[in-house]
């Protein structure tokens, strides 16, 4: 810690020395008695020790403790005992200054923003990836956060330095996710990711410097189960649709036959369509890979699309709650899981049917008819070509008994 007294000494004392102060402590003003009875709680004042050694002494207190606790600053590498009390009486006179703005060495050796309370660096950390986040995962982002905010001012630390939450509060709160009947392990690892993201940010920020969540381990979750949507039952719902909401089939052929998310679907603007060449370019923003996508459209869709190009161009191509034809209105994507139930539960089709098994249908399928995964890959904007052939194991195992010819 001397390299920092030494810091204090020098950015303080050259001031202090231009005002002729003597005194170790500043001036009172009107308001001093209340002043001085405030900061006693938190130190002690520096002192000169002169005796077989000099050094300056204080007492300060460390949060970590709870404890007013001392700190002792040799000053004998200063040559000369009266240069050396000089310099003792000056580093004291700074020390004193800085206590009394409020400095605490023992916040200063746990991180430099140390004294930063945690509503504060949630407020900060929502507002950071407010910036870069889009808005689905942003909700995610928000509801964990201030799930966790809760918890906090429960237990009266929302208001305490980021350090007051550890290792052993974070084993607590993940303990407390665990118990609840209503969050299985995905949601356990959706928290447990989140949390240690928000607490890599306070590191970077310097309000603690180790994260309490580092070394819980995410939970084991069973792989997701891909339900594959036979023909003869499509055909059912391809009539179901084109009866009551054509263009809510339009929605289901971009989900089966391009892959496309819901949330892509319903960002489509009619702009985003170029009739010449017959593509539809998804941008980075609406993308969940930020990848920008290109896709040829089919014969069908492409005849859809077609129809609505004399609509503005700034309009979103699935716009009517009731309809889903263009307008000028973002639909949320629950609209779209609701319009599908309403189907399933019409046509009494299996709960295990949900929208996106029309994805998991259509790359599975294209899959078992030959073409390469990672063309698949591109199509389907899948992150890494291993997400890709989770989808394989069924044309493998038709490959397979092909080639089986092993007899009992």
């Amino acid at each position: 810690m001397s390299n920092v007294y030494t810091n204090f000494l020098n950015h303080t004392a050259p001031n202090l020395r231009q005002k002729n102060v003597e005194h170790s402590f500043p001036n009172k003003n009107q308001k001093g008695e209340k002043k001085m009875s405030q900061i006693f709680v938190d130190f002690r004042p520096a002192e000169v020790v002169h005796k077989k050694e000099t050094y300056v002494s204080f007492y300060a207190l460390n949060p970590l403790s709870g404890k007013l606790e001392r700190k002792r600053i040799r000053c004998n590498h200063i040559k000369g005992k009266t240069e050396r009390l000089k310099y003792a009486r000056l580093l004291c006179t700074s020390i004193n200054q800085q206590l009394y703005d409020g400095w605490n060495p023992f916040l200063e050796e746990i991180a430099p923003e140390a004294g930063t309370v945690l509503n504060t660096a949630l407020d900060k950390f929502i507002a950071e990836k407010r910036k870069s986040v889009r808005p689905d995962t942003m909700r995610v982002y928000v509801s964990i956060v201030e799930i966790f905010r809760r918890w906090l001012q429960a237990r009266g630390i929302a208001d305490k330095p980021c350090f007051a939450f550890n290792s052993k509060s974070a084993e607590r709160y993940m303990n407390e996710i665990s118990d609840n009947p209503k969050a299985g392990n995905r949601t356990y690892n959706n928290h447990l990711r989140c949390l240690k993201t928000l607490f890599k940010f306070m590191i970077d920020r310097e309000y603690i410097v180790e994260n309490p969540f580092e070394k819980i381990s995410t939970k084991r979750c069973d792989p997701k189960i891909r339900v594959i949507i036979p023909k003869e039952d499509r055909a059912r719902i391809k009539n179901y649709f084109e009866l009551k909401t054509p263009a809510f089939f339009m929605v289901c052929q971009l989900c089966y036959r391009l892959f496309m998310r819901p949330k892509e679907i319903l960002m489509l603007k009619i702009g985003m369509y170029d009739p010449k060449e017959n593509i539809i370019t998804i941008p980075p923003e609406i993308s969940k890979n930020h990848n920008t996508r290109t896709l040829a459209l089919p014969d069908d869709l492409k005849r859809y699309f077609c129809s609505i190009t004399k609509c503005p161009s700034n309009w979103y191509v699935f716009s009517d709650p009731c309809t889903f034809e263009p307008g000028k209105t973002h639909l949320d994507t629950k609209i779209v899981g609701r319009r599908w139930k309403e189907m399933r539960d019409g046509l009494k089709m299996p709960a295990a049917y949900q929208f996106y098994s029309l994805k998991d249908t259509g790359i599975t399928e294209m899959l078992e008819a030959g073409v390469p995964a990672k063309f698949v890959k591109e199509l389907a904007d899948h992150h890494s070509l291993e997400m890709t052939e989770k989808y394989t194991h069924r044309s493998d195992a038709k490959k397979i008994l092909e080639w089986n010819k092993l007899e009992f």
